[in-house]
């Protein structure tokens, strides 16, 4: 039988953990803490679900040993929350529409 596997070309594995990179987390943080606030500028439902999202995956992947002097990851998705009954405070309370024209 022909063996094919040349110990000279036998290259040991070694295991290099990836870089932690704070520019992610930074930029992550950023636009979970201003996301609802352009929801609620906007009245954006489809910006408050995300902002929604985007905060809880941001609060749930972030370093928790943590300590900045950052907002608390709670306070973060209250505020999501509140943009969320913001965008849909029409539905509670409806706008009258536009007065019709008399000729």
């Amino acid at each position: 039988m022909n063996n094919c596997k040349r110990p000279d070309l036998i290259v040991e594995f070694k295991y290099k953990p990836v870089p932690k990179s704070s520019v992610g987390a930074a930029s992550q943080g950023i636009m979970a803490q201003s996301m609802p606030m352009a929801a609620m500028f906007m009245k954006n439902k489809f910006l408050a679900w995300f902002s929604l999202l985007l905060t809880v995956h941001y609060s749930l992947n972030g370093e928790a040993d943590k300590k900045s002097a950052d907002q608390s990851p709670l306070l973060k998705i209250l505020m999501a929350v509140v943009s969320l009954a913001v965008c849909y405070m029409n539905v509670v309370f409806p706008q009258p529409g536009p007065a019709p024209k008399k000729a």
